[in-house]
């Protein structure tokens, strides 16, 4: 019997066994019924437990899907925020047109580059844009195929410039827009190259009058190259007359002529070789530049001897090569002039009875520095800048013959490679001339020099 029922019995103290046996069958009936609900409860029990555990288990899911959505939410206006910053911040006008024609996005530059007002923008009417533009083209006819052809052919790319009528340019290039294999719109991106197109015409300008300039420089050099040689022919030659004749008198009259006289004619010779040296001089001097010679390989430390065999063999002078001497490319006539007027100078202007000449050389680098010093009479400071210029001398060419020009030679052959020439120097005390040559322009074929080591 269920234990509720014989609680209940036995609350009316009465047994079981007691009881008429119609009642005892309607006990165990109820007792039948109360274990049949117990069973049906605790059915219902387990039920509700596994109901309630899925239940669970569904909402943990779907607070997990919420999440993660939020979580996608929030990247996905992160990456919108960072496209449209792109869009904003990029130098280019951009416009996107979906496949139906209609502007889904543009940024302020595109509107600030096409003065596009916002309500045409706002209507998304690619059209209606385009009728908007064209009356600021060059050449609107062209431009509004070239759109169609893009429209008409949706997988086109292309790039090209579009001129305006107030001379601004524009580079166009346009390119079909998909989500995944199928064309969703088109991106235009428009750049204002006004600029360096101006610039580029400008630089075409300047390269082709600079053609022009150099053609006309040509000819002029022509000009001026067959000009000096006229002017050297037409100068020597009454020179050359005037010196035959000075030289007859003075042989045919040695006799006659007083010694006054003999020095008067010993003057003008001396003044018809120094015109002589002075137009050979300016011939030099014009054609420096101009007269290009065939660079070799010249090792300094064979040519300075020559060089110095040409000046003669001045008895009170010493001339001496301080160190090893560089091997460069160079034109041999052009540093042989540098260093014979420079050599020369020096042996001329000697006022020592013992005359100390040094040529040396100093590596600085990327340059080469050479110097002749010596310890004759020195120049003073205010005359540095002077020397160097054209005609000018020191001392009255009466005393020591010179035409003025050998220093600005030098000068101009130095700075045409590139190499400064300066002086150093105190009255009484000797000159030291210093020039430098660059590396990169004469070619550096000396070992010491290529490791840095002094020459």
């Amino acid at each position: 019997m269920h234990k509720l029922l014989q609680r209940q019995i036995k609350r009316c103290t009465l047994r079981a066994e007691a009881l008429p046996e119609h009642l005892q069958a309607l006990l165990e009936a109820v007792s039948d019924a109360y274990d049949d609900f117990d069973a049906d409860r605790r059915l219902a029990e387990r039920a509700l437990d596994v109901s309630s555990s899925e239940l669970t288990e569904i909402n943990q899911r779907l607070r997990q899907e919420v999440a993660e959505r939020r979580e996608a939410e929030q990247k996905l206006k992160h990456t919108v925020s960072l496209l449209t910053a792109t869009l904003e911040s990029t130098a280019d006008g951009i416009l996107v047109v979906d496949e139906r024609r209609r502007i889904k996005d543009f940024n302020k530059r595109f509107q600030t580059l096409w003065q596009i007002p916002d309500s045409i923008l706002a209507s998304e009417d690619d059209d209606r844009a385009l009728s908007f533009v064209l009356d600021q083209l060059k050449d609107p006819a062209t431009f509004l195929d070239r759109v169609q052809q893009f429209y008409d052919d949706p997988n086109a790319e292309s790039f090209d410039l579009v001129e305006f009528k107030d001379g601004r340019v524009f580079e166009r290039y346009s390119k079909p827009q998909f989500v995944g294999d199928a064309i969703a719109g088109r991106v235009w991106c428009f750049r204002d190259v006004t600029d360096s197109v101006r610039a580029h015409q400008e630089q075409l300008r300047l390269v082709q009058q600079f053609e022009e300039t150099n053609q006309q420089l040509q000819r002029v050099n022509k000009e001026l190259g067959e000009f000096a040689y006229v002017v050297s022919h037409d100068l020597k030659a009454p020179l050359r007359g005037i010196k035959a004749l000075a030289g007859w008198i003075a042989t045919d009259y040695a006799d006659c002529l007083p010694d006054e006289g003999t020095e008067q004619l010993d003057l003008l010779l001396n003044r018809v070789d120094r015109m002589h040296d002075l137009i050979d001089g300016i011939l030099r001097y014009s054609r420096l530049g101009r007269m290009k010679e065939e660079k070799t390989e010249i090792d300094l430390n064979a040519l300075l001897p020559e060089i110095i065999d040409m000046l003669g063999d001045p008895q009170n002078i010493t001339i001496s090569i301080a160190n090893e001497l560089p091997t460069m490319v160079f034109e041999r006539t052009r540093i042989i002039q540098v260093f014979e007027n420079l050599l020369s100078n020096a042996v001329k202007y000697m006022d020592k009875p013992q005359g100390q000449i040094r040529v040396g050389c100093a590596d600085r680098g990327e340059i080469w520095e050479f110097y002749v010093a010596d310890n004759g009479p020195g120049i003073e400071e205010r005359y540095f800048e002077r020397i160097f210029q054209m005609f000018q001398t020191l001392s009255p060419r009466d005393d020591v013959e010179s035409t003025g020009i050998g220093l600005t030679l030098v000068k101009k052959t130095i700075e045409m490679y590139g190499g400064r020439i300066w002086v150093k120097s105190q009255r009484g005390a000797g000159s030291t001339f210093l020039f430098t040559l660059p590396k990169a322009q004469t070619g550096a074929t000396h070992e010491k020099l290529q490791t840095g080591t002094a020459c």
